[in-house]
């Protein structure tokens, strides 16, 4: 755990369940019957995830010191949303001076998911359910700054990033601990993404940490992460001299026992150090330099 995450856990501790279920009268809305209806699936709340008001999460934010460093990259003006008309899918964001597109710093999406885990190998876990926090959705973004040579624009990015993306997740694995789930689940769209918060996050199945590990080994100590992320993109990394294309599955940061004694097992380090050696990964050079030009005609999400 990194300093920075258990600094965040000290300021958690001290958090009451009051000062995170703040309500005021104005966000109750005409029926305040709907603050008591958290069982009834079918209907909005007044609560993030069915427990964070938003003078909570606000309140929580400023603790944690979210806003101030958004405040010296000289952002102002914050303005802080929250939806949680969809009891399945929920999202938090944050403006600057307006609450329009082109003043998004950041948004994230979450819901609440099951998952039943099948290790392919024997495991106390086999076959259980397990409830999580999802990151449907996350996005940090600068949209006063310009890509530069040195930070280059990565597949799926509109602007570049505050550097956030690690503070956010810990703050997010705080609230899965909080709701009492067994960790915060991610499901990575491309590869930078697994490889950035592979310092928090772990793939669930074992095969997909070593094709992870294996491309580390193979690429990253030649390539940049761009150059790699984008090549997988354009389809110019072969596996075992076959065309590789990512496949998104779960990474997690467990918080069950279980979950964490499966992950810190022999069995599972075992698997993943035998499956690493299965792979080999090179990069297409004559493909990616017919295709390299074509990153920068790529639409920005």
């Amino acid at each position: 755990m990194s300093k920075r995450a258990k600094k965040l856990q000290r300021i958690s501790r001290r958090l009451t369940t009051h000062q995170l279920r703040k309500i005021q009268e104005k966000d109750l809305g005409l029926d305040s019957q709907n603050l008591f209806l958290r069982g009834d699936s079918n209907r909005g709340s007044p609560f993030f995830l069915g427990f964070y008001s938003h003078d909570g999460i606000r309140y929580a934010l400023e603790k944690y010191g979210f806003f101030d460093y958004l405040k010296d990259k000289g952002f102002s003006d914050l303005k802080l949303t929250i939806n949680t008309s969809d009891p399945y899918k929920q999202r938090i964001a944050i403006y600057y001076g307006e609450k329009k597109p082109e003043y998004l710093l950041g948004e994230v999406v979450v819901k609440k998911r099951h998952l039943t885990v099948y290790p392919p190998f024997p495991a106390l876990i086999f076959g259980r359910n397990f409830d999580f926090v999802a990151v449907e959705w996350l996005s940090m973004q600068n949209p006063e700054a310009n890509f530069t040579p040195d930070k280059p624009r990565l597949p799926g990015q509109k602007y570049p990033g505050l550097g956030m993306g690690e503070m956010v997740m810990e703050i997010l694995a705080i609230m899965a601990g909080r709701l009492r789930t067994a960790g915060l689940l991610n499901v990575p769209e491309y590869f930078h993404n697994a490889q950035m918060y592979s310092s928090q996050f772990i793939f669930i199945d074992p095969e997909h940490e070593a094709k992870r590990l294996a491309i580390t080994r193979d690429l990253l100590k030649l390539h940049s992460l761009s150059k790699v992320t984008w090549a997988i993109e354009l389809d110019c990394v072969l596996e075992n001299d076959t065309l590789f294309q990512w496949k998104a599955s779960e990474q997690i940061i467990p918080l069950d026992r279980d979950l964490k004694d499966y992950l810190k097992s022999p069995e599972y380090r075992e698997y993943v150090e035998k499956a690493t050696g299965n792979y080999i990964y090179r990069l297409d050079e004559t493909k990616w330099m017919k295709k390299a030009a074509q990153i920068e005609k790529i639409p920005a999400c």
